[in-house]
């Protein structure tokens, strides 16, 4: 099998990205890892699974719909560099951006108190608060604040140059994929959000050999939970679901710890569980065909529906909109799935259903100045020792790292993130106070290199 093209795609992706943090570098540009965890969100579930075609154990599936899919997920790749590096600094330069006029004096306990506002969120999902119309959007939105607090201790803890203290942090996030692995048999969402606090975390860090070393490394690690995780989901699951305790549930978590597996490029099994589940690009492909046969795109309903979806539940009852992709995935790739199968349908997916390829240059445009103003706003705050202001901005930014939702899920979150920080600050309002006009700012990821 020719997998050539294939192989020049996924270097190209790499390149893009690799030109993105270098461009960032260069300039100095502040940021708080928000772009770049984006690109790495979308990777996880195009390139790795693009990768996997090109390696020899894998040479006897079809590449064609996984390569199809692929073209288009670079485009994106390609539009959202282009909103990042280039739109978004002509926004900024021309004032279009608000911008941080002063420093404040943070109480040391505020990134703490973030944290433990995020558990209590946590613990209200399972009341019946947590299932009221708009209070579950607020409810789930105010449990990533536990992201939000610990990369404001590891900020902390780099401020003080204490790496014994960023390391006990770092080492409590674990706890993030473990809790949600435990709690409702997922993976997906701990790791994701591990991942994101590590990207922040890498700012600080100077050296790009460093960087992509520990990546390397991660990235393996990465997999071979993944595959090992792969392997045990469905008990994993049937515990969580089946009413066991919660150190029932922990034990089965820990016999698949005790057979931890390594992952192997050459293990047909570890291949499919990656085809399967991290190869968005083959119902992106099947899209495509299906769509040049029978024209039948949605020509911007499900945006207007990203749109409505703005509007708080609260205020409109019968809204007839709901967060989920629903049979989105199946009515654009006319793939039957079972009646319990959930499968997102992902921004390139979404984007290209609406408009063909138009749709994905356009849409990832969008999402490369969104996320990226975000990511800038967050990171200035930082360095004026705004914490407060560096929620505001952060928290509707990691909302928007759902790549493989609907666009619906992603605005509803945004919005209710935003409620989320408004809230929250306003209750820790007291823990801020203005510094003094003598006092230097704090050091920001990127920009105090």
């Amino acid at each position: 099998m020719d997998t050539s093209k294939l192989s020049e795609l996924l270097l190209v992706w790499l390149a893009v990205m690799g030109l993105v943090a270098v461009v960032r570098m260069r300039r100095k540009t502040p940021a708080a890892g928000l772009t770049m965890a984006y690109l790495f969100n979308l990777s996880l579930i195009h390139w790795a699974g693009a990768a996997i075609y090109v390696l020899p154990a894998f040479q006897s599936q079809d590449v064609r719909l996984t390569e199809l899919g692929f073209e288009q997920s670079l485009y994106g790749v390609v539009a959202f560099a282009f909103g990042g590096l280039v739109l978004t600094p002509l926004l900024a330069s021309r004032g279009w951006l608000p911008r941080a006029k002063q420093g404040l004096q943070a109480d040391s306990r505020l990134p703490k108190a973030y944290i433990a506002c995020g558990v209590i969120f946590y613990l209200l999902s399972s009341t019946f608060f947590g299932q009221l119309p708009t209070a579950r959007a607020v409810v789930s939105s105010g449990q990533q604040l536990v992201l939000a607090g610990l990369a404001l201790c590891c900020w902390k803890a780099l401020q003080e140059n204490n790496p014994r203290r960023l390391a006990a942090w770092l080492a409590a996030a674990l706890l993030m994929p473990l809790t949600t692995v435990v709690t409702a048999g997922f993976l997906g969402y701990g790791a994701v959000a591990l991942l994101t606090l590590l990207i922040f975390v890498s700012g600080f860090v100077r050296s790009p050999l460093k960087i992509g070393l520990a990546g390397l490394v991660l990235t393996y690690l990465g997999l071979s939970v993944f595959v090992s995780y792969m392997r045990d989901r469905g008990d994993i699951r049937a515990s969580v679901r089946g009413g066991q305790s919660l150190t029932e549930r922990m034990d089965r978590v820990a016999q698949t710890a005790e057979t931890f597996e390594w992952f192997d490029p050459g293990n047909m099994r570890h291949l499919m569980n990656i085809d399967g589940r991290l190869n968005q690009n083959y119902l992106v492909g099947a899209a495509i065909v299906r769509l040049s046969e029978t024209d039948g795109y949605a020509r911007g309903d499900t945006l207007w529906d990203a749109l409505l979806a703005l509007i708080p539940r609260a205020f409109w009852p019968d809204k007839p909109i709901s967060a989920g992709s629903g049979d989105l995935v199946g009515r654009y790739t006319d793939i039957k799935f079972a009646d319990d199968t959930s499968v997102g349908v992902g921004q390139v997916l979404e984007f290209y259903a609406n408009f063909g390829t138009a749709g994905v240059l356009i849409g990832f445009v969008l999402m490369g100045v969104v996320v990226t103003a975000l990511d800038l706003q967050a990171a200035e705050r930082l360095t004026h020792s705004d914490l407060q202001g560096f929620v505001l901005w952060y928290l509707p930014g990691i909302a928007l790292l759902q790549v493989g939702g609907q666009l619906v899920e992603l605005t509803a979150s945004a919005a209710a993130s935003v409620i989320v920080a408004l809230l929250v600050n306003k209750y820790l309002g007291r823990m801020q106070i203005l510094a003094p006009s003598q006092a230097t700012t704090a050091v920001s990821p990127v920009n105090g290199r």
